[in-house]
């Protein structure tokens, strides 16, 4: 059990990420590989919007995936301002240790250790597929979130659900993206330890 701004963050429980405007992290269309994007969506009770956090030891959280399984990680280990965040298996690396800060405002910034910098949305975009990034500290709401616990009664997901909402892309561009997405992972993986 560990304590952050305004949630007592319990072993074993999940949570979704939420933005001020209320969408919350996810892997981008319920990707299960290692690679998948992390955007911002409508939250609608998925489990792949829902997130654990699993203690990495020195007041660190690697952030894992309900539905996945993996860890909010930065793509290619990246510390720049503006590096994505994918999806990644479980690793020992710094990539996926992150630190949460209280605000003013009673939300959590979530630092990456190895970067020093925060969990951020592209463009300070706030639409729905919104990219996830790093950038350093700026003032605003863009870099602020609430943790919510997710209700285990409402948390359960009826048969289908993954049709609710499937991509936007034909199954031709769905592979071309994933072969795309292993290729960049495959060149990536010498940085990953």
């Amino acid at each position: 059990m560990a304590r952050t701004s305004q949630v007592i963050l319990l072993e074993n429980e999940f949570y979704i990420i939420k933005a001020p405007n209320g969408k919350v992290l996810e892997v981008k269309n319920f990707n299960t590989e290692n690679g998948a994007f992390i955007q911002l969506w409508d939250y609608a009770g998925h489990p792949w919007q829902q997130w654990k956090f699993v203690d990495a030891g020195d007041g660190c959280w690697r952030i894992q995936n309900r539905f996945t399984g993996k860890m909010i990680d930065l793509v290619y280990g990246g510390v720049v301002e503006g590096t994505w965040l994918h999806q990644w298996s479980r690793t020992s690396g710094l990539s996926q240790c992150w630190a949460l800060e209280p605000t003013r405002s009673g939300r959590t910034r979530i630092r990456s250790v190895l970067a020093n910098k925060y969990i951020d949305l592209v463009g300070m975009n706030t639409a729905n597929g919104a990219q996830a990034q790093i950038w350093n500290e700026v003032p605003g709401g863009n870099q602020e979130w609430n943790l919510v616990r997710v209700d285990v009664s409402a948390a359960q997901l009826a048969p289908g659900v993954a049709q609710e909402r499937a991509p936007a892309q034909t199954p031709s561009q769905r592979k071309h993206q994933n072969d795309l997405v292993r290729k960049l992972n495959s060149a990536g993986r010498g940085r990953k330890a």
